[in-house]
């Protein structure tokens, strides 16, 4: 199946939008941020920075605050519409001072070399404009041993069904796209919705 367009516009900048978004996809991040903690404290870790890059909403980064409560969780997104609803829900959980959410560009993050110690990305490798920018940007802020994180839409033939998955990469896309970046060498894994990559 052919890479369609996006359905959407990058950047979430429609209140309606960008609130209908948020509900029908909260279960979903909280089960990644779920999974991203089982596989850190599996690694050992227990305290540390962690960047979530394109975080829209925030669902991920609450279960990580909750999960790793003397750890520092910051978001990045470019959608106020997003980051609005983020803040709200740190605000309502408790996490307002531990957990930031900040207006920056996933293609230029606003951090200094090995600022991090966990690196996620969820569903943004098809959604930016630069991808190959991002993950050289993801790998500059990580430390050197730090734990990464990233997962996305796998094209396939649900794409029949859901249309955003049209506009995904294929798992050898991904790689090839992995290839070319500056990023860490890890492992791909692959679902029936999505591919997973870590490091």
């Amino acid at each position: 199946m052919k890479r369609s367009p996006l359905a959407h516009a990058r950047v979430f900048d429609d209140e309606d939008y960008s609130d209908r978004y948020a509900r029908q996809h909260w279960k979903m991040a909280e089960r990644f941020g779920q999974e991203c903690a089982r596989k850190l404290t599996s690694r050992g870790f227990q305290t540390g920075s962690i960047i979530d890059v394109g975080c829209g909403f925030g669902a991920t980064n609450l279960v990580l605050a909750e999960r790793f409560s003397d750890s520092e969780v910051v978001g990045i997104d470019l959608s106020e519409q997003l980051l609005r609803l983020a803040r709200q829900a740190a605000a309502q959980a408790g996490h307002g001072e531990r957990v930031r959410f900040e207006t920056a560009d996933v293609q230029q993050i606003p951090y200094p070399d090995n600022a991090f110690d966990v690196a996620i990305n969820v569903n943004m490798v098809h959604l930016v404009e630069g991808p190959t920018a991002m993950l050289d940007e993801i790998e500059r802020v990580l430390a050197p041993d730090g734990l990464l994180f990233i997962a996305d839409l796998r094209r396939s033939w649900l794409g029949l069904v859901e249309g955003e998955i049209r506009s995904a990469l294929t798992l050898g896309e991904a790689k090839e796209l992995f290839r070319r970046s500056r990023l860490r060498r890890g492992a791909f894994s692959r679902g029936l919705l999505w591919w997973r990559f870590e490091a």
